[in-house]
């Protein structure tokens, strides 16, 4: 086996196409790998230069693969037979489980299918020519310009008013957005991790009481703490979490501190949760 794959990798040629192989094995295989409980919430999109991406349904269990990285190398380069990946890195999302129904593919591509971009005027397109005539290979320059040229085109929508600029990057948005994105996804990403630090501290707090100090919706909350709970849930369901982790699911449950949870109401609810119900 391990000589027809030598020659699978021989016959795909370049470390690109070698990459994409060895991705699709993994994907193929990856409850194998990495076990079947972790693989519903990971998935591998890219390798590149060594370095493996995996792609995580929620910062709950992405902080919590932080602590198995090199255990994950170890079980991936095993079953791959050789030492290729030397580092994972973590992401966000779950087009692993369904493609994201609004992928932050293009904006311009999308401006560009409901309003008309002027074009660039005789002086601005000169300009232009100018700016970059020290560039020789003509494709890149022509391919340059092009871009340059659209630009103008889109800066000259925002100021008439017909498009908008994100606040926080400048770039072009789409419909009605408020932020691009690129940018929400960033916001989302730094608020799972403030109301993540709160929660974990005091898992009985409400929204209307962390929202004092974490601005955030009451479906934000909802959402966020819901992946938390789904984490510890599992965990105890599984019989994996410790002493700590058992009693931080507990309070998740109760809604209360552990203080205010009575003995048989811990022990009441603890096997409700390893029963999994």
């Amino acid at each position: 086996m391990e000589d027809v794959e030598k020659i699978v990798l021989k016959m795909v040629g370049s470390r690109t196409n070698q990459n994409q192989y060895n991705l699709f094995k993994m994907k193929a295989c990856w409850a194998d790998i990495i076990g079947n409980n972790n693989a519903k919430h990971c998935s591998p999109v890219k390798l590149e230069r060594r370095i493996l991406t995996l792609e995580v349904d929620s910062s709950v269990w992405s902080n919590q693969f932080v602590y198995y990285k090199s255990q994950f190398i170890r079980q991936i380069n095993v079953f791959m037979g050789t030492g290729y990946v030397k580092d994972i890195r973590f992401v966000l999302g779950k087009s692993f489980k369904k493609r994201d129904r609004n992928p932050q593919n293009s904006k311009i591509s999308l401006i560009e299918d409901k309003l008309l971009i002027p074009p660039v005027t005789a002086a601005e397109k000169k300009g232009l020519q100018q700016k970059y005539s020290h560039i020789s290979n003509e494709k890149v320059k022509n391919a340059i310009i092009s871009v340059e040229e659209k630009r103008l085109g889109l800066e000259k929508l925002a100021s008439e008013g017909k498009i908008k600029k994100c606040p926080v990057c400048g770039e072009y948005l789409k419909n009605n957005e408020d932020i691009c994105y690129i940018c929400e996804r960033k916001r989302i990403r730094e608020l799972e991790h403030k109301l993540w630090s709160h929660i974990h501290r005091e898992p009985w707090i409400k929204w209307y009481d962390l929202n004092k100090v974490v601005r955030c919706s009451e479906e934000e909350f909802k959402i966020i703490k819901s992946d938390i709970q789904m984490y510890y849930f599992e965990k105890i369901r599984l019989n994996t979490a410790n002493e700590q982790e058992e009693k931080l699911g507990v309070q998740l449950k109760a809604g209360k501190p552990l203080a205010l949870i009575k003995e048989k109401e811990y022990v009441n609810i603890l096997k409700f949760l390893k029963k999994g119900k």
